[in-house]
């Protein structure tokens, strides 16, 4: 009697270890559809000002897009959280681990996102669209780009 209780208790620890692993699993796999939500709506921002330069949008849109921008890309650490690698809900891109072994590293290249932004924000409530595309593509290439060429990695299939 004695050898089945223990044996009832030692499943009960292995069923909730069990249990909070699982949980860890859908923590995480939210936490990367978080991410990719918000990667997505960073290039919608992009996309907004773009429309504004081809003159598929107007001034306004492009100045609320740049706006959220910055708002967006100081919320980056709150979707990278220690453990939550992995690859994207497409399977195309998967994070790199320096983003948490070079931490410093991953915060200065999104210090470096937000202020190619305000530059980006700058430009467009100047209307002088030479001026922003020169920046647009600054904040493709050194913003967004920064991040994505030494933190993030392209998944062969």
């Amino acid at each position: 009697m004695r050898s089945t209780l223990k044996l009832i208790a030692l499943g009960a620890v292995l069923a909730i270890g069990a249990a909070g692993s699982l949980g860890a699993l859908a923590d995480t796999a939210q936490i990367i559809k978080d991410r990719q939500a918000l990667m997505k709506k960073q290039g919608a921002d992009l996309g907004a000002v773009k429309a504004y330069l081809e003159d598929k949008a107007d001034q306004a849109k492009a100045i609320a897009a740049a706006t959220d921008l910055i708002k967006d890309l100081e919320t980056i650490p709150s979707v990278f959280p220690p453990g939550s690698g992995g690859p994207n809900p497409e399977g195309k891109w998967s994070t790199k681990p320096e983003i948490w072994s070079d931490a410093q590293g991953f915060a200065a290249a999104r210090d470096t996102a937000i202020a190619k932004a305000g530059t980006l924000l700058t430009a467009v409530k100047t209307g002088d669209k030479a001026s922003i595309q020169t920046v647009f593509a600054d904040v493709g290439k050194t913003g967004c780009g920064g991040c994505h060429t030494k933190f993030r990695e392209e998944l062969k299939k």
